[in-house]
């Protein structure tokens, strides 16, 4: 390639910068095509494209660059798991692939990837890619992503088995991580098993009794109980989150729900004014209002 053509690339991108500033995004299309086809090598200037395309929402476009940019082979990891976005169905599972050999580590776009084809009804090779990715996050010890990804499974995906799985290996590394004992039983919870949902939430309790979030947990074992239509016994797991924290703000609107479904209008308003004069004074705290 000429040096003259390396030259107009540069100066098609910077003016493509310059019109990206201005709010010009059609003027920094054109250019930021210019800047590719003459320096089909220029990755700066397809990773701008392709996140101007994501922008621009449109796919038109996107098929017009991605099948410009796969005749060219283009080797952008960051290009591909853009344009991606803005594909859909077959494409959008060739852009991630494409992302995915440009860096074979990048989990975002085997995370995609596999939602992309279990969307599509490939279930068995979403559940491959799903399972590579507890094995990688297991094999590093990543606590955090293994419970994402447990929660993703069990909420999005509907595997519950693999989900189990993820987060049971996200508390072998972490047993504190109450994340991952939430997401446990929420998993209890869509298997039906009331009892084993309260159980894992009062394992937690017993077991870190002084845990920052041990309110949160009784709030959230009275939203399981309360979900089993065991009201008398969601009333008290939220009443305990009070006896923890008495500005719980979740726990006072909790009761508010639970006291109007007894009937109990005059203590259920009271707990609901409670409630919103903590979420009330938490957003000045917080510099919201």
């Amino acid at each position: 390639m000429s040096t003259k053509h390396d030259d107009q690339a540069q100066r098609a991108y910077a003016d493509a910068i310059e019109h990206l500033k201005r709010s010009d995004r059609n003027g920094a299309l054109l250019l930021l095509r210019e800047a590719v086809s003459r320096e089909p090598k220029y990755e700066q200037a397809w990773e701008e494209l392709s996140a101007l395309i994501q922008d621009l929402r449109d796919s038109t476009e996107a098929e017009r660059v991605f099948g410009h940019a796969r005749e060219l082979g283009v080797k952008s990891n960051r290009f591909w798991y853009t344009l991606a976005q803005s594909l859909q169905g077959a494409k959008a599972q060739e852009a991630y692939r494409f992302a995915l050999q440009a860096n074979p580590d990048d989990e975002q776009s085997l995370t995609e990837l596999a939602w992309s084809l279990r969307t599509s009804g490939d279930k068995e090779s979403a559940g491959k890619l799903y399972r590579y990715l507890l094995r990688v996050y297991a094999g590093r010890r990543d606590w955090r992503s293994l419970n994402s990804l447990g929660d993703t499974l069990r909420r999005l995906v509907g595997n519950l088995d693999d989900a189990e799985n993820a987060l049971r290996q996200s508390l072998d590394i972490k047993p504190d991580n109450f994340d991952a004992w939430k997401n446990l039983c929420y998993l209890m919870c869509s298997r039906r098993d009331p009892a084993a949902a309260q159980q894992t939430l009062r394992r937690f309790i017993q077991t870190y009794p002084d845990h920052p979030r041990q309110a949160e947990a009784w709030v959230c074992l009275g939203t399981v109980l309360r979900s089993f239509d065991d009201l008398t016994g969601a009333e008290e797991a939220v009443r305990q989150a009070l006896k923890v924290d008495p500005d719980c703000q979740a726990a006072w609107s909790k009761l508010a729900d639970i006291r109007f479904e007894f009937g109990d209008f005059e203590q259920g308003q009271q707990a609901l004014e409670r409630a919103n004069e903590l979420d009330y004074n938490k957003k000045f705290d917080d510099g919201v209002a």
